[in-house]
């Protein structure tokens, strides 16, 4: 199945990557109508200033990737050894373990989305209000959120057993599912706020779909959600998850936090106008992404190959930095029309943000090659310390440009922090840190 020493990927390999991306680029245009219709809608039901809210509380799977604890990227590393050469007698054993965890975490955020509702403290959190609704519906909104987390190790799995087509198709799917959650609410005349729920619905049933994919192609079935075997027990199955959710932390922080920032120290129409350019930017995102993450299982079984593995890194960054470049030029060339054509006048996006969501893409881009390559425990350190950097810079920098500068501000200062937190790290340790790899090999034997 691998071309062992090699930078070439194998058969299976090859079509998981091409699968998966050929599906993705010919669906975009089918997914951005359907994204940009829901988005035309939402923006005409609720108007330019509650829009930035519902927004906000739709994306909370952007916001709040962490909470998964980086047992996410474990269950996908765990799902590349299932079978074949590099077989993980454990393998089921993480999944098993993943799922429990997961679903206690979604437990606890379902209480404590109660709680919040109870003492009606929501605005407190999100810095804005929008009226009475906001207790009920961002509760409502939430609790569809913590039903995720669970449910997203399903395109986990199909990643990591080669099946990223199917997993890309599942997700694409999620714009269906939100066009038609936003049309039911529209047509039984809710308040503007509960239009935070359709993306969260659209969300959770794709990864649903991706979820009995999953356990049926890989032959896990039911067994998925029972108990680790006596074997497992006492085994740290999900070790290296603790620096992916440290990871997983920093990257909403210094990324997406733009979003908190405006919500607190801008105005409701900057929010918007951040909130509908990065649609645009998760639209273009999602193509590269999607090919990008389809190597995370390619390099684990990668792992004792360590210059083949770099040959194959600089290839595959060189490759993703390009695509960035034309991804960013058609940002920014076409943002700012699309988003005036989008919400009918009512939301101007300006060059400044077009540009600087651009720039981000090129640099995110040319990151995400050693995102998915650096997935050993001890990488895995070495990666939350360089995105708690780019976190760092992010927030500090964009709390200091919200105000003055407003969207565009937040996002040059995520670009900042990008380049520095990590493109840069990236080219200088990369190399380095695979290689030593091979002196861990050697200290390991008898």
């Amino acid at each position: 199945m691998i071309a062992h020493g090699t930078g070439r990927l194998a058969p299976d390999e090859h079509r998981a990557v091409l699968r998966g991306t050929v599906y993705r680029v010919v669906g975009t245009p089918l997914i951005a109508a359907l994204g940009l219709l829901n988005t035309a809608i939402i923006v005409r039901e609720t108007g330019a200033n509650v829009f930035g809210l519902v927004s906000l509380v739709g994306t909370f799977t952007l916001l709040f990737p962490f909470v998964d604890l980086g047992i996410g990227m474990t269950v996908m590393s765990a799902a590349a050894n299932l079978t074949g050469a590099q077989r993980d007698p454990n393998a089921v054993d993480v999944i098993r373990r993943g799922y429990r965890v997961l679903g206690a975490v979604a437990l606890a955020i379902t209480g404590m989305a109660l709680t919040v509702m109870a003492f009606d403290k929501w605005s407190v959190f999100l810095g804005i209000s929008t009226g009475p609704a906001d207790r009920w519906a961002i509760t409502a909104a939430t609790v569809l959120f913590a039903a995720t987390i669970p449910a997203g190790l399903g395109t986990r799995i199909l990643i990591g057993i080669d099946r990223n087509q199917f997993a890309t198709v599942a997700l694409m799917s999620s714009s269906a599912f939100t066009l038609g959650a936003t049309l039911i609410l529209a047509g039984i005349g809710v308040d503007g706020i509960w239009f935070a729920m359709s993306s969260l619905t659209g969300v959770l049933v794709s990864h649903l779909i991706a979820t009995v994919l999953a356990l049926r192609i890989s032959g896990l079935g039911w067994s998925a959600f029972g108990s680790v075997s006596v074997a497992g027990r006492g085994k740290r199955l999900l070790a290296g998850s603790l620096w992916l959710f440290v990871a997983a932390i920093g990257v909403p922080i210094g990324l997406h936090g733009g979003r908190l920032l405006l919500a607190h120290l801008s105005t409701p129409v900057q929010l918007s106008n951040y909130a509908l350019m990065a649609q645009l930017y998760g639209l273009t995102w999602s193509v590269i992404s999607t090919a990008g993450v389809a190597f995370w299982p390619i390099f684990v079984r990668r792992r004792a190959e360590t210059e083949a593995t770099i040959r194959m890194w600089w290839q595959v960054t060189a490759a993703f930095s390009a695509m960035g470049v034309v991804g960013g030029c058609a940002l920014a060339a076409f943002g700012p029309w699309t988003g005036t054509w989008l919400s009918g006048g009512a939301i101007e996006i300006s060059v400044p943000l077009a540009l600087a969501f651009g720039a981000l893409l090129v640099l995110q881009s040319a990151h995400l090659p050693a995102g998915v390559l650096l997935t050993r425990p001890a990488e895995a350190r070495w990666q939350a310390g360089c995105i708690a950097v780019m976190a760092l810079l992010g927030l500090g920098l964009g709390a200091v440009l919200a105000g003055p500068i407003g969207a565009a501000g937040v996002v040059g200062a995520a670009l900042i922090g990008v380049l520095v937190g990590q493109v840069i790290p990236d080219l200088t340790w990369v190399p380095r840190l695979v290689r030593r790899r091979t002196d861990q090999l050697v200290d390991a034997r008898p």
